[in-house]
């Protein structure tokens, strides 16, 4: 998670670990295959570094990605569940509150590796949960207030004030030496 390599340094890194621990062919790993773009980009980098893929491992996939990657695949695209078509997007609730650990996207920014939420100020609900434009504030504010009902609650039985340094990952947008409930009540209010 702190790895500050770029996606293709990372897989030239890890290309070269595996040839030269005699592994030329891999299966990779994705908690959910969407559109499969992200994936096939992976693939490509592989095998542009002497590695083949020849599976992948899901829990979930869209019907038309399972169906692409299953055409040419070897070992296939296999997963615990199909998603039909309709489905406009698959996402996580964790990726909806401000501070928990493993939530959001990871960002590079300045040479830091931060967490972004998926509403706003933090993240974008809109490329990252497909939520409509004319409804990200509404979304966002909801999720700030949904944050806050969290963390007022941990600081109630803590019995602790708790800044955003003494988060497990740093937010992006956020000032690390305010309390979690001033910036989250600051940007509510922003909004």
């Amino acid at each position: 998670p702190n790895n500050i390599e770029s996606v293709p340094t990372q897989i030239k890194e890890l290309s070269l670990y595996f040839k030269l621990n005699n592994y030329h062919e891999i299966i990779l790993a994705d908690d959910v295959v969407f559109s499969g773009d992200v994936l096939r980009k992976v693939i490509n980098l592989f095998k542009l570094n002497g590695i083949r893929v020849i599976g992948i491992r899901s829990a979930i996939s869209t019907i038309s990605s399972f169906t692409y990657f299953n055409n040419f695949l070897p070992l296939k695209l296999k997963c615990a569940y199909l998603l039909n078509e309709k489905v406009i997007d698959q996402i996580c609730e964790r990726d909806f509150y401000y501070g928990l650990a493993g939530s959001g996207i990871s960002v590079l920014k300045e040479g830091k590796i931060l967490k972004s939420p998926y509403f706003i100020p933090f993240g974008d609900p809109v490329s990252r949960a497909s939520i409509p434009e004319d409804k990200k504030i509404y979304f966002s504010k909801k999720c700030i207030l949904r944050s806050l009902l969290l963390w007022q609650e941990i600081i109630k039985l803590s019995q602790k004030e708790i800044y955003n340094r003494d988060l497990p990952e740093p937010i992006l947008n956020s000032d690390e030496n305010e309390l979690i409930i001033k910036t989250l009540k600051k940007e509510y209010q922003k909004l």
